[in-house]
């Protein structure tokens, strides 16, 4: 298997890949390295996407897009992505209120449709930000946990406070197969106050401090010569409720911005 043999340093450069905008048929390689090939591009009405890569007669790997950024995404990213999914993902872990966005349960159904079509196949998972976030949802619904060989999350907030008991007891018994790695410098990674409540293992970043947008990037994490990635000896609960207090001074200000955007629309109507 393909994914088997690949660096931390190259999983986080194939989990950036799933920011590109493939074509069915193309070849995704890391570090020279070849994939697999493009098999299928999924798009949905709510804002889901995903790459599937076709690495094997029996190997399978799907890269869960992230946000795209209002500088960077088209008209629809501030409504997809920030207003339907990530600001109500994060009112909804501060608060512990149970609220899934639709596209949440798209990336849930997408998933076990893929895992249904390659029944034979062994699949690999990789999702950074709203990648991650579909990705943990995703995976604590999967049908088919057996087929799930891996997965490499990145920099998403953590849903387990969501998540009702039989998707609990999912997550459970995928625990060992799932790496979910944050970066404590990271303030949309919010929600882990310790190691066990998560889905997945988590895996704190040693990281150096960036500009934010680099630091939710990738931007802190250091490899070694062997690509290796640096990982923080201890866990520091009293830091992360500092920056999950970041977190809610963020989200406030964004929905208040929200609000004023959409009175704006209105009076434009009028």
């Amino acid at each position: 298997m393909i994914n088997d043999k690949l660096t931390d340093q190259q999983r986080v450069q194939l989990a950036q890949l799933e920011y590109h905008d493939w074509q069915v048929g193309e070849t995704v390689q890391v570090d020279g390295l070849i994939i697999g090939q493009v098999g299928q591009l999924i798009q949905t009405e709510n804002g889901f996407r995903a790459t599937v890569v076709i690495s094997g007669p029996h190997e399978v790997t799907v890269l869960l897009r992230g946000s795209s950024g209002i500088r960077k995404g088209d008209p629809t990213t501030w409504t997809n992505e920030w207003l339907r999914v990530n600001l109500p993902i994060g009112g909804a872990i501060l608060n512990q209120v149970p609220t899934i966005p639709q596209e949440m349960w798209t990336a849930a159904q997408q998933f076990n449709k893929l895992l249904h079509q390659h029944p034979t196949c062994r699949f690999y998972v990789y999702g950074h930000s709203l990648g991650s976030i579909n990705g943990q949802f995703a995976l604590a619904n999967c049908a088919a946990p057996d087929q799930v060989a891996g997965a490499w999350l990145y920099e998403g907030p953590n849903l387990y406070w969501l998540l009702g008991d039989s998707q609990r007891q999912i997550a459970l018994d995928l625990r060992c197969q799932i790496f979910n790695y944050i970066d404590p410098r990271d303030v949309v990674a919010l929600g882990y106050l310790d190691d066990q409540h998560t889905i997945g293992l988590l895996r704190v970043v040693d990281s150096l401090l960036m500009a934010p947008i680099s630091q939710h990037m990738w931007g802190g994490y250091r490899f070694d010569s062997r690509g290796k990635l640096q990982l923080a000896d201890s866990w520091g609960p009293h830091r992360r409720a500092q920056l999950d207090q970041q977190v809610i001074d963020r989200v406030q200000r964004l929905q208040r911005y929200r609000s004023l955007l959409n009175q704006e629309l209105d009076e434009q109507f009028l």
